[in-house]
Protein backbone atom coordinates (compact mmCIF):
# COMPACT_ATOMS: atom_id res chain seq x y z
CA UNK A 1 0.00 0.00 0.00
CA UNK A 2 1.39 3.50 -1.01
CA UNK A 3 1.05 6.52 1.44
CA UNK A 4 0.80 10.07 0.25
CA UNK A 5 3.71 12.38 1.64
CA UNK A 6 3.74 15.93 2.45
CA UNK A 7 5.65 17.67 5.24
CA UNK A 8 6.09 21.93 5.27
CA UNK A 9 8.58 23.58 7.53
CA UNK A 10 8.98 27.19 8.15
CA UNK A 11 11.94 29.52 7.77
CA UNK A 12 13.15 32.73 8.41
CA UNK A 13 15.85 34.51 6.56
CA UNK A 14 18.57 32.99 7.52
CA UNK A 15 18.30 29.27 6.29
CA UNK A 16 16.92 30.34 2.96
CA UNK A 17 20.34 29.94 1.17
CA UNK A 18 21.87 26.67 3.05
CA UNK A 19 18.22 25.32 1.42
CA UNK A 20 18.33 26.72 -2.07
CA UNK A 21 22.25 25.27 -2.11
CA UNK A 22 20.32 21.85 -1.39
CA UNK A 23 17.62 22.36 -3.31
CA UNK A 24 19.20 23.47 -6.68
CA UNK A 25 21.98 21.17 -6.18
CA UNK A 26 24.55 23.82 -5.98
CA UNK A 27 27.24 22.48 -3.62
CA UNK A 28 29.70 20.56 -5.34
CA UNK A 29 29.37 17.77 -2.44
CA UNK A 30 27.03 16.52 0.00
CA UNK A 31 28.87 14.83 3.17
CA UNK A 32 26.08 15.30 5.12
CA UNK A 33 23.59 13.25 2.71
CA UNK A 34 25.00 10.01 1.19
CA UNK A 35 21.64 9.12 -0.42
CA UNK A 36 22.73 12.35 -3.14
CA UNK A 37 24.09 10.74 -6.18
CA UNK A 38 25.38 13.52 -8.12
CA UNK A 39 25.72 11.28 -11.51
CA UNK A 40 21.84 11.05 -11.39
CA UNK A 41 21.48 15.16 -11.03
CA UNK A 42 20.90 15.62 -14.58
CA UNK A 43 18.17 13.87 -14.23
CA UNK A 44 16.29 16.47 -11.90
CA UNK A 45 13.68 18.53 -13.26
CA UNK A 46 12.28 21.82 -12.25
CA UNK A 47 7.67 22.26 -12.12
CA UNK A 48 8.79 26.45 -11.34
CA UNK A 49 12.23 27.66 -12.35
CA UNK A 50 13.41 30.12 -10.02
CA UNK A 51 14.03 33.21 -11.61
CA UNK A 52 16.90 34.15 -9.45
CA UNK A 53 17.83 33.34 -5.50
CA UNK A 54 15.71 32.28 -3.11
CA UNK A 55 16.49 35.47 -1.14
CA UNK A 56 15.55 38.36 -4.27
CA UNK A 57 13.18 36.79 -4.87
CA UNK A 58 11.95 37.06 -1.32
CA UNK A 59 12.38 40.81 -0.85
CA UNK A 60 10.61 40.89 -4.82
CA UNK A 61 7.55 39.09 -3.68
CA UNK A 62 7.19 40.79 -0.19
CA UNK A 63 8.01 44.42 -2.12
CA UNK A 64 5.62 43.76 -4.57
CA UNK A 65 2.66 43.42 -2.25
CA UNK A 66 4.34 45.96 0.17
CA UNK A 67 4.36 43.02 3.12
CA UNK A 68 5.56 44.22 7.01
CA UNK A 69 8.58 42.39 8.15
CA UNK A 70 9.97 42.05 11.19
CA UNK A 71 13.42 40.10 11.82
CA UNK A 72 12.77 37.00 13.09
CA UNK A 73 9.84 36.81 10.52
CA UNK A 74 9.10 33.25 8.65
CA UNK A 75 9.58 34.71 5.05
CA UNK A 76 9.48 30.88 3.49
CA UNK A 77 7.70 27.62 3.52
CA UNK A 78 10.04 24.74 2.84
CA UNK A 79 7.50 21.94 1.58
CA UNK A 80 8.43 18.28 0.16
CA UNK A 81 6.01 15.83 -1.23
CA UNK A 82 6.55 12.23 -2.37
CA UNK A 83 4.84 9.03 -2.29
CA UNK A 84 5.93 6.03 -0.23
CA UNK A 85 8.65 4.31 -2.04
CA UNK A 86 6.69 1.14 -3.58
CA UNK A 87 4.51 3.74 -5.58
CA UNK A 88 7.46 4.50 -8.25
CA UNK A 89 8.45 0.78 -8.18
CA UNK A 90 8.53 0.32 -12.23
CA UNK A 91 6.93 3.90 -12.80
CA UNK A 92 8.69 5.60 -15.78
CA UNK A 93 9.80 8.35 -15.72
CA UNK A 94 6.82 10.11 -17.71
CA UNK A 95 4.74 8.76 -15.04
CA UNK A 96 6.81 10.13 -12.21
CA UNK A 97 6.36 13.02 -14.10
CA UNK A 98 2.88 12.86 -14.72
CA UNK A 99 2.48 12.41 -10.42
CA UNK A 100 4.46 15.60 -9.33
CA UNK A 101 2.94 18.11 -11.99
CA UNK A 102 -0.78 16.49 -10.29
CA UNK A 103 1.16 17.27 -6.88
CA UNK A 104 2.10 20.80 -7.59
CA UNK A 105 -1.49 21.73 -8.85
CA UNK A 106 -2.31 21.65 -5.39
CA UNK A 107 0.52 23.74 -4.35
CA UNK A 108 -0.62 26.45 -6.94
CA UNK A 109 -4.14 26.35 -5.89
CA UNK A 110 -3.81 26.23 -2.27
CA UNK A 111 -1.16 28.67 -2.04
CA UNK A 112 -0.89 30.71 -5.21
CA UNK A 113 1.91 30.35 -8.33
CA UNK A 114 2.59 33.86 -8.08
CA UNK A 115 4.09 32.90 -4.14
CA UNK A 116 6.32 30.33 -5.37
CA UNK A 117 9.70 30.42 -5.70
CA UNK A 118 10.76 27.17 -6.49
CA UNK A 119 9.36 23.39 -7.55
CA UNK A 120 12.30 20.97 -7.79
CA UNK A 121 12.14 16.72 -8.62
CA UNK A 122 14.88 15.51 -7.07
CA UNK A 123 15.51 12.17 -8.77
CA UNK A 124 19.10 11.14 -7.45
CA UNK A 125 18.35 10.52 -4.01
CA UNK A 126 16.56 6.80 -2.96
CA UNK A 127 13.04 7.69 -4.01
CA UNK A 128 11.43 10.54 -5.90
CA UNK A 129 10.39 13.92 -4.30
CA UNK A 130 9.49 17.50 -5.23
CA UNK A 131 10.70 20.38 -2.63
CA UNK A 132 8.58 23.00 -2.67
CA UNK A 133 9.60 26.90 -1.55
CA UNK A 134 6.61 29.50 -1.17
CA UNK A 135 6.65 32.81 0.22
CA UNK A 136 3.66 32.62 2.61
CA UNK A 137 1.31 35.34 1.60
CA UNK A 138 -2.01 35.70 2.54
CA UNK A 139 -5.07 36.54 -0.09
CA UNK A 140 -5.07 40.15 1.85
CA UNK A 141 -1.36 41.12 0.97
CA UNK A 142 0.07 39.81 4.55
CA UNK A 143 3.26 37.95 5.33
CA UNK A 144 2.01 35.50 7.70
CA UNK A 145 2.77 31.77 8.15
CA UNK A 146 0.76 31.59 10.92
CA UNK A 147 -2.51 32.39 8.75
CA UNK A 148 -1.55 30.11 5.77
CA UNK A 149 -0.39 27.40 7.60
CA UNK A 150 -2.86 27.76 11.00
CA UNK A 151 -0.31 25.61 13.13
CA UNK A 152 -0.12 21.63 13.79
CA UNK A 153 -4.16 21.58 13.26
CA UNK A 154 -3.49 23.56 10.63
CA UNK A 155 -1.04 21.43 9.07
CA UNK A 156 -3.23 18.02 9.67
CA UNK A 157 -5.91 19.49 7.57
CA UNK A 158 -3.47 20.85 4.77
CA UNK A 159 -2.22 17.65 4.75
CA UNK A 160 -5.56 15.57 4.49
CA UNK A 161 -6.58 17.96 1.36
CA UNK A 162 -3.41 16.99 -0.08
CA UNK A 163 -3.96 13.58 0.36
CA UNK A 164 -7.60 14.35 -0.85
CA UNK A 165 -6.16 15.59 -4.30
CA UNK A 166 -3.70 13.01 -4.65
CA UNK A 167 -6.03 10.41 -4.29
CA UNK A 168 -8.10 11.74 -6.96
CA UNK A 169 -5.89 10.94 -9.61
CA UNK A 170 -4.16 8.54 -8.15
CA UNK A 171 -7.07 5.61 -6.08
CA UNK A 172 -4.40 3.43 -4.86
CA UNK A 173 -2.34 6.27 -2.79
CA UNK A 174 -3.69 6.43 0.93
CA UNK A 175 -3.43 8.70 3.56
CA UNK A 176 -1.02 7.67 6.33
CA UNK A 177 -1.70 7.96 9.60
CA UNK A 178 -1.85 10.91 11.50
CA UNK A 179 0.44 11.89 14.45
CA UNK A 180 -3.10 13.29 15.97
CA UNK A 181 -4.26 9.52 16.32
CA UNK A 182 -0.80 7.43 16.33
CA UNK A 183 0.92 10.22 19.22
CA UNK A 184 4.15 9.14 16.86
CA UNK A 185 7.19 11.15 16.30
CA UNK A 186 9.46 10.28 13.59
CA UNK A 187 12.89 9.91 13.56
CA UNK A 188 14.68 12.13 11.84
CA UNK A 189 16.01 11.31 8.61
CA UNK A 190 19.95 12.35 9.99
CA UNK A 191 19.74 9.03 12.00
CA UNK A 192 19.76 6.60 9.33
CA UNK A 193 22.12 8.47 6.75
CA UNK A 194 24.70 8.60 9.63
CA UNK A 195 24.51 5.32 9.99
CA UNK A 196 24.82 5.00 6.18
CA UNK A 197 27.54 6.50 6.23
CA UNK A 198 29.35 4.46 9.12
CA UNK A 199 28.42 1.02 6.94
CA UNK A 200 29.07 2.12 3.77
CA UNK A 201 32.93 2.79 4.85
CA UNK A 202 32.63 -0.14 7.47
CA UNK A 203 35.31 -2.73 6.64
CA UNK A 204 38.04 -0.12 6.41
CA UNK A 205 37.22 1.60 9.31
CA UNK A 206 37.74 -2.12 10.82
CA UNK A 207 40.56 -2.55 9.50
CA UNK A 208 41.71 0.86 10.70
CA UNK A 209 40.90 -0.31 14.24
CA UNK A 210 42.20 -3.34 14.40
CA UNK A 211 46.00 -2.26 12.81
CA UNK A 212 46.00 0.66 15.84
CA UNK A 213 46.46 -2.59 17.95
CA UNK A 214 48.27 -4.87 15.75
CA UNK A 215 51.39 -2.65 13.69
CA UNK A 216 54.15 -1.86 15.01
CA UNK A 217 55.51 0.89 12.20
CA UNK A 218 54.13 3.89 13.43
CA UNK A 219 53.86 5.49 10.31
CA UNK A 220 51.35 2.81 9.71
CA UNK A 221 49.59 3.37 12.78
CA UNK A 222 49.58 7.14 12.28
CA UNK A 223 47.67 5.92 9.06
CA UNK A 224 45.38 4.07 10.65
CA UNK A 225 44.35 6.79 13.17
CA UNK A 226 43.95 9.56 10.17
CA UNK A 227 41.45 6.98 9.03
CA UNK A 228 39.56 6.76 11.57
CA UNK A 229 39.56 10.24 12.00
CA UNK A 230 37.86 11.12 8.60
CA UNK A 231 34.84 9.81 10.55
CA UNK A 232 35.21 10.81 14.23
CA UNK A 233 32.21 13.00 14.19
CA UNK A 234 29.72 10.34 12.65
CA UNK A 235 31.13 7.92 15.36
CA UNK A 236 30.64 10.41 18.39
CA UNK A 237 27.19 11.07 17.46
CA UNK A 238 26.17 7.36 16.94
CA UNK A 239 26.22 6.75 21.35
CA UNK A 240 23.83 9.44 21.44
CA UNK A 241 21.74 8.30 18.59
CA UNK A 242 21.44 4.48 19.56
CA UNK A 243 19.63 5.71 22.95
CA UNK A 244 17.33 8.53 20.73
CA UNK A 245 16.56 5.33 18.45
CA UNK A 246 16.08 3.23 21.85
CA UNK A 247 14.08 5.68 22.71
CA UNK A 248 11.99 5.79 20.21
CA UNK A 249 11.82 2.03 20.06
CA UNK A 250 9.90 2.14 23.47
CA UNK A 251 7.49 4.60 22.41
CA UNK A 252 6.62 2.44 19.50
CA UNK A 253 5.98 -0.66 21.88
CA UNK A 254 3.39 1.74 24.11
CA UNK A 255 1.56 2.60 20.82
CA UNK A 256 1.38 -1.52 20.09
CA UNK A 257 0.09 -1.99 23.45
CA UNK A 258 -2.49 0.80 22.96
CA UNK A 259 -3.28 -0.27 19.62
CA UNK A 260 -6.72 -1.16 21.09
CA UNK A 261 -7.65 2.69 21.88
CA UNK A 262 -6.15 3.58 18.02
CA UNK A 263 -8.42 0.92 16.38
CA UNK A 264 -11.69 2.08 17.82
CA UNK A 265 -10.69 5.40 16.19
CA UNK A 266 -10.50 3.79 12.94
CA UNK A 267 -13.21 1.43 13.04
CA UNK A 268 -12.66 -1.19 10.44
CA UNK A 269 -9.77 0.52 9.01
CA UNK A 270 -7.18 -0.95 11.96
CA UNK A 271 -5.50 -2.74 9.09
CA UNK A 272 -4.30 0.95 8.14
CA UNK A 273 -2.21 0.79 11.53
CA UNK A 274 -1.18 -2.55 11.29
CA UNK A 275 0.31 -1.76 7.78
CA UNK A 276 2.01 1.58 8.79
CA UNK A 277 3.83 -0.58 11.95
CA UNK A 278 5.07 -3.13 9.74
CA UNK A 279 6.76 -0.73 7.73
CA UNK A 280 7.91 1.38 10.31
CA UNK A 281 9.38 -1.93 12.01
CA UNK A 282 11.45 -2.78 9.10
CA UNK A 283 13.22 0.83 8.74
CA UNK A 284 13.71 0.51 12.64
CA UNK A 285 15.10 -2.73 13.23
CA UNK A 286 17.66 -2.35 10.12
CA UNK A 287 18.88 1.06 11.84
CA UNK A 288 18.92 -0.70 15.05
CA UNK A 289 21.15 -3.19 13.50
CA UNK A 290 23.62 -1.04 11.74
CA UNK A 291 23.78 0.88 15.12
CA UNK A 292 24.67 -2.33 16.91
CA UNK A 293 27.52 -3.14 14.82
CA UNK A 294 29.15 0.07 14.62
CA UNK A 295 28.95 -0.25 18.15
CA UNK A 296 30.76 -3.09 18.55
CA UNK A 297 33.65 -1.06 16.52
CA UNK A 298 33.61 1.83 19.17
CA UNK A 299 33.72 -0.70 22.12
CA UNK A 300 37.19 -1.86 20.75
CA UNK A 301 38.46 1.65 21.16
CA UNK A 302 39.99 3.29 24.18
CA UNK A 303 37.82 5.70 26.19
CA UNK A 304 38.01 9.51 24.97
CA UNK A 305 39.88 8.38 21.67
CA UNK A 306 36.88 9.17 19.42
CA UNK A 307 36.24 12.58 20.98
CA UNK A 308 40.12 13.66 20.77
CA UNK A 309 39.88 12.68 17.49
CA UNK A 310 36.01 14.31 16.19
CA UNK A 311 38.08 17.98 17.93
CA UNK A 312 40.85 17.87 15.26
CA UNK A 313 38.42 16.33 12.49
CA UNK A 314 35.75 19.19 13.15
CA UNK A 315 38.79 21.69 12.80
CA UNK A 316 39.93 20.42 9.77
CA UNK A 317 36.70 20.42 8.16
CA UNK A 318 36.10 23.52 9.21
CA UNK A 319 39.35 24.86 7.62
CA UNK A 320 38.35 22.80 4.51
CA UNK A 321 35.58 24.64 3.60
CA UNK A 322 36.57 28.18 4.41
CA UNK A 323 39.57 27.47 1.82
CA UNK A 324 36.97 26.61 -0.86
CA UNK A 325 34.36 29.52 0.31
CA UNK A 326 38.29 32.01 -0.37
CA UNK A 327 38.26 30.11 -3.22
CA UNK A 328 34.67 31.09 -4.77
CA UNK A 329 34.88 34.25 -3.69
CA UNK A 330 32.89 33.94 -0.79
CA UNK A 331 29.94 31.86 -2.16
CA UNK A 332 28.44 35.04 -3.37
CA UNK A 333 25.43 35.07 -5.96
Amino acid sequence: MAYAIMRINKCKMGAVGRLEKHHEREKEEYKSNPDINLSLSQNNFHLKTPTGSYRNMILQRIQEVGCKVRKDSVVMQDSICTASPEFFKGKSLHDISVFFQMAYRFYEKTFGEENILSAVVHLDEKSPHMHVCFVPITKDGRLSSKTIIGGPAGLVKLQDLFYEHMAYHFPNIKRGLPKRITHREHLPTYLFKNADVLMTHYEEIAQAINDIGMLKSKDKKAQAIELISRYAPEMAKMKEQIKSVNGYVERLNCDIRNQAEISRFWIGKSEKLEEAVKERDGKIDELQAKQQKIQKLLDLLPPGFIDELEEKERERRKQESLLKRKGKGGGAR
